[in-house]
């Protein structure tokens, strides 16, 4: 919970500044680059979190690191962060920044799992027909899990379509129990 109160004042301060300075399309690129960085790299992770690192060290690396690959106002974001000792939660504050980007293009977010990743066809199928459904437009996260056996699972907004195997499996098992 601290995590979002914390969150919360930087994101929409980044979000502000990048619409001050017409860069929102760069810095949401940027987030997104980032992202992908976090999940893939524990040494990234291990940076960030760890609190024997000085903010001015911690600054002078992010500076080092991005300088060459990101927007200027996302590496000074990131260098206030650490300064200001707040880097940890930085994820955090880069998915409630995501969250308040989507808002504001009236876009809802899918949370998709499947046992295998989807093509791109049939990601823009899948987006399509959420769209229609919601009435708005969509961005599909996906991710891949081996338990749901088959199918797919997606979560958009309150709403859940659970068309896996397992839980086909499951609706069976009751079924067959009651007799």
């Amino acid at each position: 919970m601290r995590d979002i109160r914390v969150a919360k004042p930087y994101a929409r301060a980044l979000y502000e500044v990048a619409i001050e300075q017409n860069a929102l399309d760069v810095i949401t690129v940027d987030v997104e680059t980032f992202q992908k960085l976090i999940e893939q790299s524990e040494e990234l992770n291990q940076f960030i979190n760890t609190p024997l690192l000085s903010p001015q060290f911690k600054s002078d690396t992010f500076q080092q690191l991005f300088s060459e690959s990101m927007n200027p106002l996302m590496i000074n974001f990131f260098k206030l962060l650490a300064l200001r000792q707040r880097e940890r939660y930085l994820v955090t504050i880069l998915d409630v920044f995501t969250a308040i980007v989507d808002e504001a293009a009236g876009r809802v977010v899918a949370k998709v799992t499947t046992v295998v990743p989807l093509t791109q066809n049939q990601e823009q199928q899948l987006i399509q027909q959420l769209s229609t459904y919601s009435g708005k437009q969509v961005r599909l996260e996906t991710e891949t899990d081996e338990e749901i056996q088959g199918g797919f699972v997606v979560k958009l907004g309150d709403t859940v379509f659970d068309a896996s195997v397992t839980t086909q499996l499951q609706r069976l098992k009751r079924q067959l129990a009651k007799g």
